[in-house]
């Protein structure tokens, strides 16, 4: 049966010739089994090739988890050590209001002093206070972080927020909403506060243009790029590149043409460039 010829016919469609391919059954049988067995091995290829891109994918996720995780026990000792004074300066009031309790009140000076009862109620205003403390100071972080602060650029301020005349048709008294920063081309546009880009690119006038708001009223405008680096609707922090110095739009030399809005009026960037 091995060496009995087979004979295979191949029909085209496109012709009414056929290939008639003689061969041995057992060379038959040798190629199909080389084949059915390549095909078992790409399976398992592929198969290993999945798993190990699932694995991939899980030891990432498994990372960012550790890594948030860490994060948060960061953020519990921070608050744990801010509460260490508190904790001792507690442990000093409960330890003179035991002794008061036992010996019956102090002598000399304005000794304030009360009973085991009057406790709690007292540690309750105390970690109140905190609590709005924190809040407070969480508070005047954020209004900290939303406003802008420092140069978008490195260069020399050409043009001054206020009156001043076009350097276009040379009108004198024309509002400038703004500063123009110069340097050369290519040089960094960064954003001075966190905030929310909500328009990167063209604009008439001001060219290839970023507006990001931060909150609390504020708002900056970064004009003139040569490129941009960010899009609508992506999170900043204070120093991200937002793109690159230019002069596309109405301008006469590379610079960044920058502005600080308080809720939609223009008011002076020096004030914040300091």
């Amino acid at each position: 049966m091995v060496r009995q010829p087979v004979t295979l016919m191949l029909l085209p469609h496109d012709s009414t010739r056929t290939f008639r391919i003689r061969m041995p059954a057992g060379l038959l049988v040798l190629l199909a089994s080389g084949w059915l067995v390549s095909l078992v091995m790409a399976v398992v290829l592929v198969s290993r090739g999945v798993n190990y891109e699932a694995m991939r994918l899980l030891n990432a996720r498994l990372a960012e988890e550790n890594a948030e995780y860490a994060r948060q026990v960061a953020t519990a000792e921070s608050v744990a050590a801010r509460l260490v004074p508190l904790e001792r300066d507690l442990r000093k009031v409960l330890a003179r209001t035991r002794n008061t309790a036992e010996v019956g009140g102090g002598t000399g000076g304005p000794t304030v002093s009360f009973l085991p009862s009057e406790i709690p109620p007292r540690v309750a205003r105390l970690v109140e206070a905190g609590d709005r403390i924190f809040r407070d100071y969480q508070g005047l972080a954020a209004f900290m972080a939303a406003t802008p602060g420092g140069w978008p650029s490195r260069g020399w301020v050409t043009s001054e927020f206020g009156e001043r005349i076009s350097p276009y048709t040379g009108e004198v008294g024309t509002n400038h909403p703004g500063v123009d920063i110069a340097n050369k081309t290519g040089t960094p546009v960064v954003a001075t506060a966190d905030g929310l880009v909500i328009h990167a690119g063209w604009t008439s006038g001001y060219g290839k243009l970023v507006e990001v708001v931060h909150g609390y009223g504020y708002a900056t405008t970064y004009g003139h790029c040569s490129r941009l680096r960010v899009a609508s609707g992506q999170r900043v922090t204070k120093g991200d590149i937002l793109g690159y110095m230019g002069s596309t739009g109405n301008a006469t030399g590379p610079h960044c043409h920058y502005e600080v809005r308080l809720y939609g009026v223009p008011v002076n960037p020096r004030t914040f460039m300091k």
